[in-house]
C-alpha cells in the first residue's frame, strides 16, 4: 500500500528470494517437481541456483569441460555378442546360399 499512496516502500530488495517450504521439499526428478520446474520460470531459476552452490550436479566441472565428448565413454563397449549369436549368422549365410542355389537351379530347368 505504501507504494500505491506514493510513499516508499520497506522492503529489503537485497533479501533473498522467498521459497515457501513446500516447493523447498519437492523431491528432485519427481512429477511434482517437473511440474514446478516447467510452469514456473522462478522455481526452474532457484532450482539451478540451488543445485550450482551446493556442488550438486556440476561437482564435476574441474574434470569435464564439456567439450570432450570422448571423456563420457567408456573404455570398453560390450557387444554381449555369444556363440548362439555367431551360429545364428552362420545358419543364415547358409540359408541365403540355398536359396540363391534354389534359384538357380529353377531358373535352369525353366529356361532350359
Amino acid at each position: 500500500m505504501a507504494l500505491v499512496s506514493g510513499g516508499r516502500s520497506t522492503l529489503n530488495p537485497n533479501a533473498p528470494l522467498y521459497i515457501p517450504a513446500a516447493f523447498r521439499q519437492v523431491e528432485d526428478f519427481s512429477p511434482e517437481w517437473w511440474q514446478l520446474v516447467t510452469t514456473l520460470t522462478w522455481y526452474h531459476d532457484y532450482w539451478l541456483n540451488q543445485q550450482h552452490d551446493d556442488e550438486g550436479f556440476y561437482a564435476d566441472e574441474d574434470e569435464f569441460d564439456g567439450n570432450d565428448v570422448v571423456d563420457l565413454l567408456p573404455d570398453a563397449f560390450d557387444l554381449d555378442v555369444d556363440d548362439d549369436d555367431l551360429s545364428i549368422e552362420a545358419q543364415l549365410e547358409e540359408f541365403i546360399k540355398s536359396s540363391e542355389a534354389q534359384e538357380e537351379a529353377y531358373a535352369k530347368k525353366f529356361t532350359g
